[in-house]
């Protein structure tokens, strides 16, 4: 008996020590949706594992949810910082670096080709620079986003999104954003 607690009380430091490590070093971050901005693809506080590893070898991709550091408040002014740790903002990539981000008649486009069909308010075409990112929140019509804060410094991305772990009825991978019209003012 004093064996298998040994034993049991062992591994749960070790565990305890490791995500400890992880957290410290953004390679496994633990992250609670605090708005909107990413409905329906998370849920007012649906909490949710960003990841570090990916974007140690490569650079985000179009598409990807990504976690971003920020300084700020919601519902007030953001600015994507590398050094900040006020918020940890999740948002889906649109452009990368060199692409030309704008929206009209309701759709967003990238170097001219439509880039999905959520329903967007036109916004003037941004010209992304080098380590540059155009993030877009999936609730387009309540998100700060990089329409309200401007381009994000790839230093200030740390994370891929990945895993939903609560509620536990929403436990799995991140879904794919649904087309059609955002869900709108939501209560949070």
């Amino acid at each position: 008996m004093r064996k298998w607690l040994a034993w049991t009380l062992g591994i749960v430091a070790v565990l305890a020590l490791a995500f400890f490590i992880l957290d410290r070093t953004f390679l496994l971050y633990p992250i609670t949706a605090n708005g909107v901005g990413e409905e329906p693809t998370l849920q007012c506080h649906d909490r949710y594992l960003s990841e570090g590893f990916t974007y140690h070898f490569r650079d985000p991709r179009r598409g990807e949810l990504v976690a971003i550091h920020a300084s700020g408040e919601i519902g007030g002014p953001i600015t994507p910082d590398p050094k900040a740790r006020d918020l940890a903002l999740t948002k889906r990539v649109v452009g990368i670096p060199g692409d030309q981000v704008e929206a009209h008649g309701g759709r967003v486009y990238v170097n001219g080709v439509k880039f999905d069909d959520i329903a967007t308010k036109d916004f003037k075409r941004v010209d992304l620079g080098n380590k540059q990112y155009f993030v877009l929140g999936d609730n387009r019509s309540f998100s700060q986003d990089s329409r309200d804060f401007g381009p994000v410094p790839r230093d200030a991305i740390f994370g891929k999104a990945f895993l939903i772990y609560w509620p536990l009825s929403d436990f799995g991978g991140l879904p794919a954003r649904k087309a059609g019209k955002p869900p709108g003012q939501t209560s949070c």
